[in-house]
């Protein structure tokens, strides 16, 4: 199917991400049909895209004609089989446990026609294990938004073991006409790109609590005084620290046993303290946003450390054939890094990247922080860079 030919399109979830996916989709004209489980999700997620659509209407990036349409072409219901019936593109936006994913797109590969797309919004998962029990499991497409999803223009287009090259350029073409810029992951791979480099600098700094070296504040007072919008444990706080350990949990088995949750995490979601929905997590949320005391920054954490822990994962994506640097980096800029992993190295010698993951990989007994097999190809190689990147 060529995306001229898509019109209507199904949401099912109404939370956070499904609202913000059905509110792009229909700023990019589409006919969104979105449904969820309970009336009360239903009309939650309708009065959120509402919301945004009033903001960004007194902001001035869209104009009545435009919220007018997006009213008029948006259809919640609690009619399952009506929503997808109806649609020749489903996106799934769920929660991330494998057997509810595995279990709706079995119902929907019942209800739909053998021409719809499938796509899920999961943030780790294999696609291939999501399609495992479909016949036709080269119609399922990985698309993952980020939230919130009407802000941040990223979308990973993510190739399962079995899509087709057809699904994957449609995926790919109707993210650009609902205005996001789209990066393709050309390899069946946990986490993607975003989630997957940055999961080992999370597994670093929590070693680097539960060893008591420093305290969540004093790491992200660190980070934010050096110019980024959030720290790592507030940012965990905003995702669901559920969310963060549940993910956790899955790429221990898909990735590498060092996703083990760190302590300090598990204490949390024992206590239930999620983070920002629940009012506490590593913050006091009671209030809004907590506020970060740079002051507080500690001395303990280097800050270029988290530069060659992400470079240092972003090129085992290249050795797998998941992405290239110049759509990693694109990735990490579309999500609000001034420099994406390997352009935030390329000052230093690669000697001192290895040497440094070698000794962190060392003091906090982590293997996922050694260093990728192909630096010690380029290790003296003065144009590394270069070579890395072919």
């Amino acid at each position: 199917m060529r995306v001229g030919n898509i019109k209507d399109v199904a949401v099912i979830g109404a939370g956070d991400m499904g609202h913000g996916i059905a509110e792009t989709a229909l700023l990019g004209g589409l006919n969104v049909y979105l449904t969820d489980t309970t009336e009360e999700n239903l009309q939650r997620g309708v009065a959120n895209i509402e919301k945004s659509l009033v903001r960004m209407l007194s902001g001035g990036k869209i104009s009545d004609e435009t919220v007018a349409m997006a009213k008029k072409n948006l259809h919640p219901t609690l009619d399952f089989e009506e929503a997808v019936t109806k649609a020749q593109f489903v996106f799934e936006a769920v929660p991330e446990v494998l057997e509810i994913k595995q279990k709706l797109f079995q119902k929907l590969e019942e209800l739909t026609s053998k021409e719809t797309i499938l796509a899920t919004n999961t943030s780790s998962m294999l696609i291939s294990q999501i399609s495992q029990f479909l016949h036709h499991k080269e119609r399922v497409v990985g698309l993952h938004f980020f939230n919130p999803v009407v802000v941040i223009p990223l979308v990973e287009v993510i190739k399962g073991k079995d899509t087709s090259s057809e699904v994957m350029q449609t995926a790919y073409d109707l993210c650009v006409k609902m205005h996001k810029t789209p990066v393709r992951v050309e390899k069946d791979s946990p986490s993607f790109i975003i989630n997957r480099v940055n999961g080992p600098s999370r597994i670093y700094l929590g070693a680097v609590v539960d060893k008591g070296v420093a305290q969540p504040e004093e790491i992200d007072a660190l980070i934010r005084y050096h110019g980024k919008p959030i720290g790592n444990f507030e940012l965990c706080d905003h995702i669901g620290l559920d969310v963060i350990h549940d993910a956790s949990e899955y790429r221990k088995g898909v990735l590498h046993p060092d996703y083990e949750p760190y302590e300090k995490l598990k204490e949390k979601v024992r206590l239930k303290e999620y983070g920002k929905k629940t009012g506490k997590g590593f913050y006091d949320w009671s209030n809004g946003r907590p506020t970060i005391d740079l002051s507080k920054r500690t001395d303990k954490v280097k800050i270029e450390d988290m530069d060659f822990i992400k470079f240092n994962e972003a090129v085992k994506l290249l050795e797998e054939g998941v992405s290239n640097v110049h759509d990693i980096d694109l990735a990490f800029r579309l999500t609000g890094d001034e420099k994406g992993p390997f352009e935030a190295v390329q000052n230093f010698e690669l000697k001192e990247i290895v040497q440094r993951l070698e000794f962190l990989s060392d003091r906090y007994g982590k293997e996922i922080l050694k260093p990728a097999k192909m630096l010690s190809e380029y290790y003296d190689d003065e144009q590394w860079l270069v070579g890395i990147g072919k």
